[in-house]
């Protein structure tokens, strides 16, 4: 969809300026070529509204159509969202819960790398360990969620339990997801064992620590 702009610092009559792609509107605003009364105007509006009013619904739209292209290239080619919503605090939580489930089979399918650390094999509810000695396999359990959510964040915008559950990992900005955000996003996930979604159940936008600090945030998907 084609969107323009006033450019009041041109003459009268010349002053409209597009078309431009939503992507190339967000640029600009970036870029500081947008004040907040500077007027825009795409089809469907009943006139001209300041920049400041529809930037919001801007960055949701151009959400949308990010995640359009993520899921039609990776994940689900016949898939049509019509609506995205930021991700809210229960239904990360069901996503964490499947995720769980997925790494537990993970863990044991990897047995026998982990049993030749060492440790789970002989821990019991009574066993009582140095923390030096149990330290190798919290550094695999954490490196295995680690690569579990980097990958799957970085190629395919999701875990599984998010993938399950409809929700998808976007960067704020709308780029494409680098390995840098995948990175930072799991290590904080790991480094405050999970405590960091409660943010999601106060912040406006949903977003959990890690989101935060990754400028990334979770949207729940509706199929058209």
């Amino acid at each position: 969809m084609d969107w323009y702009y006033i450019d009041s610092s041109k003459p009268e009559g010349k002053r409209r300026n597009g078309p431009w792609s939503i992507r190339q509107m967000l640029g600009f605003a970036e870029q500081g070529a947008f004040a907040p009364e500077t007027l825009v105007w795409r089809d469907g509006f009943e006139g001209w509204k300041p920049w400041s009013v529809i930037e919001p619904d801007v960055k949701g739209e151009f959400q949308v159509e990010t995640i359009k292209q993520v899921i039609e290239e990776k994940i689900l080619p016949n898939l049509t969202v019509s609506k995205a919503n930021y991700a809210g605090f229960w239904v990360r939580l069901c996503a964490l819960a499947i995720d769980w489930v997925v790494m537990q089979l993970i863990f044991v399918l990897l047995t026998p790398i982990h049993s030749f650390l060492g440790v789970l094999s002989s821990i019991t509810p009574q066993t009582v360990m140095p923390l030096s000695e149990l330290m190798p396999t919290m550094l695999f359990i954490c490196g295995i969620i680690f690569f579990y959510n980097s990958v799957l964040v970085k190629n395919y915008s999701g875990t599984l339990g998010k993938i399950v559950l409809g929700l998808v990992v976007i960067r704020y900005d709308g780029k494409p997801m680098t390995w840098g955000s995948a990175f930072s996003r799991s290590f904080l996930s790991i480094f405050f064992f999970g405590v960091s979604h409660l943010l999601a159940a106060f912040d406006l936008e949903k977003r959990a620590l890690h989101d935060v600090v990754a400028n990334t945030r979770v949207l729940k998907l509706q199929r058209a």
